[in-house]
């Protein structure tokens, strides 16, 4: 094979070509030689195949400084034999796609267009006929690198993912190495070939910004990751924070009847066996409540009603479900709670206001209820008071006590899991109240006036013939 370019262009392009061959483009165990890929677009439009030589000569002039540097002792750690390997592997994975790329896209442009080389940019039939046989010569390229890619890597996994894709190493070098590649080519002068010469050592700047580009998009991907694991390890906090709030405080209740009902062992008398009963009762509705808070929290679901099997009398009625209004729910969670305020030595008093409609209230509504008394309880002095208002299609709790109020504290903050002033306190018990009754479409006042304390929950009630909904059915 003979060349007619000037030797000193020969040799430019060849050192270009190594250089590029020594310093790829790393993405994961992916390498890309974006400078080769771009020298050798050059010399395919001003030698045709004649630069396939140099390609591979590239090659066998950079294995050996591949080597020495992998098994340098700062690298060889991190690189050694498997490093130098994956880059010679990868290095000959790039000629293979280039050499095959430059004689479909030559083939093309001798066979249909009968070419010469250097390719005439300088008429409009001249720039279509190179593009032809460039997009010809790419799109062979292309096809070998990505099927190299995942006979190498096992897949294309990223597909057009912004952070990582395996078609992210050729989008910038594609958009500022066109541009490139043909002023170096219109630019090339057998007589001069150091303008395009020196247009083509452009390609390293190419290279740099897209290093440091792949280099961002590195460090962006692992701030995603970290910042979603962050959400993770927090959602987990937060979730075992709620179980072991509610959870305290049915243990709490059931070891109160448990003590009271040792109290009761070995009287026979109707009322110790009636006060047994109702501890037993006591026990029971907490360790049903106990069980039904963990499955929602860990099962992101409360239990549904069984569909009806095969054999089941589709004729019979449904059992009715007694209704639970917003008077008879916050009386349920008053008596679970009057144990524990009389152990503190709290008054705790119920004011339902008149009319009191039988409209049903959201279970939800029974976490809320339990949590603003209990804090009540905790925070008062010598009383607390439940009342209950129902009007104009809304229903109002207000929980009233005595204590010292939210002193210097910041609602918005009160409000926030894991905030507490109580040595003793999770700091979920505002947050899990805050966070259902906006749930259910209401709002969580705050209030402090005149020695009192009160917590506000106003919600919107359906109307008298709904049905109450159990989460999750």
């Amino acid at each position: 094979m003979t060349w007619d370019e000037p030797t000193a262009y020969v040799v430019c392009l060849f050192v270009v070509i190594t250089i590029g061959m020594l310093v790829p483009i790393r993405l994961e165990d992916r390498e890309d030689h974006i400078i080769v890929t771009i020298a050798a677009a050059v010399g395919l439009g001003v030698m045709g195949v004649g630069v396939l030589p140099l390609v591979w000569c590239g090659v066998l002039v950079a294995v050996p400084f591949i080597c020495a540097w992998a098994l340098l002792p700062r690298n060889v750690d991190r690189l050694g034999w498997p490093g130098a390997r994956r880059s010679i592997v990868w290095a000959a994975v790039t000629s293979t796609a280039i050499t095959i790329g430059a004689v479909m896209g030559v083939g093309l442009y001798r066979a249909v267009f009968d070419g010469t080389f250097p390719v005439d940019l300088s008429t409009t039939r001249g720039c279509l006929e190179a593009g032809a046989m460039g997009l010809v010569a790419w799109a062979g390229t292309m096809s070998i690198r990505l099927l190299s890619m995942r006979r190498m890597t096992g897949s294309l996994t990223g597909g057009l993912d912004p952070i990582d894709s395996p078609l992210v190493p050729f989008l910038l070098p594609l958009m500022g190495g066109f541009p490139l590649v043909v002023a170096s080519i219109a630019m090339y002068d057998a007589d001069d070939p150091w303008t395009s010469v020196l247009v083509l050592w452009w390609c390293f700047p190419i290279y740099a910004a897209t290093a440091f580009d792949l280099h961002r998009r590195r460090l962006a991907q692992e701030l995603r990751r970290d910042a979603l694991a962050a959400q993770r390890l927090a959602a987990i906090g937060e979730v075992s924070a709620r179980i072991v709030h509610q959870s305290r405080h049915q243990v709490g209740l059931m070891g109160w009847s448990i003590h009271r009902l040792r109290g009761l062992v070995g009287r026979s008398d109707p009322a110790a066996v009636a006060a047994a009963e109702q501890e037993l009762a006591a026990i029971t509705e907490a360790k049903d409540r106990l069980s039904e808070m963990l499955t929602s929290e860990l099962l992101h679901e409360r239990a549904r009603p069984a569909p009806a099997g095969p054999d089941a009398d589709l004729g019979a009625p449904e059992p009715e479900t007694p209704t639970r209004t917003l008077a008879s729910l916050v009386h349920e969670v008053v008596d679970q709670l009057t144990g524990e305020a009389e152990r503190e030595g709290i008054r705790l008093d119920t004011e339902v206001g008149e009319p009191a409609r039988a409209v049903p209230a959201p279970v939800q509504l029974t976490d809320v209820v339990f949590n603003l008394v209990d804090n009540a309880i905790d925070a008062a002095r010598s009383q607390v008071t439940v009342r209950v208002v129902e009007r104009d299609g809304t229903g109002v709790v207000l929980v009233v006590d005595d204590g010292p109020g939210l002193d210097g504290v910041d609602v918005r903050h009160a409000v926030e899991p894991f905030f507490t002033t109580k040595a003793d306190g999770t700091g979920m018990g505002l947050a899990i109240a805050d966070a259902l009754v906006a749930d259910l479409g209401g709002e969580l006042r705050y209030s402090r006036s005149g020695g009192t304390t009160t917590f506000e929950v106003r919600l919107p009630l359906p109307h008298p013939g709904a049905r109450a909904v159990t989460p999750g059915t």
